[in-house]
């Protein structure tokens, strides 16, 4: 709710960055899961001890692991439509309680073919330590989104391939920087065209530019800053390029 609200004058960039927040969270719950799941195998490992009301216990597991892995589905495609992640999150969580259900389903199915009652819990540590991953990549991915982590590479070789027309015109482009905030995508440039165009050509021409990346990378927001070609303070803000361009030639990033 609170990522879906447009941006205001006190957040010009929008709430989109709340999506991290939650599916934090959710990262954190599927750990302590976990937890739960490993320290109970564990008990159960040291003290071996016969399953009760099998019959129930599995009929449980497989009505909900089916409910679950139906709306785990759901939620997931959601997540892709809407490039969410707090929806990837809640979809992640419910996959937890399927995997968890399937390692009932399996260890019970092992104690009984067996009679090997380490079986269950040994099982279950497994299903533990996998919830882990999903756990632990969820909140890296949601801290790396509240580190303003670039857009992925494919993209970035999407938005270099939309430039490359522009380039063999003669338009040079330096300073891309791009970033993430859940569902939104930001795009900053600066665009450099012969220093005897005029302002309106060149507003024709980054206008242009930002319809080509909009039509590439879904709700993106772009921003471009136009610079004369040759003039050496053009390239004095390229990032780790520092000062002029080489002798001869023009310096783009």
């Amino acid at each position: 709710t609170l990522a879906a609200r447009p941006a205001d004058v006190e957040h010009a960039y929008g709430y989109s960055k709340a999506e991290y927040v939650a599916s934090g969270f959710e990262g954190t719950l599927i750990l302590v899961a976990a937890v739960a799941i490993a320290w109970v195998a564990i008990e159960r490992l040291l003290s071996p001890r016969p399953l009760e009301s099998v019959g129930l216990g599995l009929a449980v597991s497989i009505a909900a692991s089916a409910v679950n892995f139906g709306v785990a589905r759901v939620l997931l495609n959601a997540a892709r439509v809407n490039r969410s992640i707090a929806l990837e999150a809640d979809s992640r969580h419910l996959m937890t309680d399927v995997w968890t259900s399937a390692g009932v389903i399996a260890g019970v199915a092992a104690v009984a073919t067996t009679g090997w009652e380490w079986l269950d819990p040994l099982i279950a540590l497994a299903v533990a330590g996998n919830i882990v991953f999903t756990g632990v990549s969820l909140m890296r991915r949601s801290f790396r989104g509240l580190l303003d982590r670039a857009l992925p590479r494919e993209t970035l070789e999407c938005i270099q391939g939309a430039l490359a027309p522009f380039r063999a015109q003669g338009i040079e482009f330096h300073a891309l920087r791009t970033r993430e905030a859940a569902g939104r995508s930001f795009v900053s440039m600066h665009v450099l065209v012969p220093g005897d165009w005029t302002v309106q050509r060149g507003h024709d021409l980054i206008e242009s530019v930002e319809d080509q990346i909009r039509g590439l990378v879904p709700q993106a927001t772009v921003f471009t800053h136009l610079e004369p070609l040759g003039d050496p303070v053009s390239y004095l803000d390229v990032g780790l390029d520092r000062g002029p361009p080489p002798e001869g030639g023009v310096k783009s990033s």
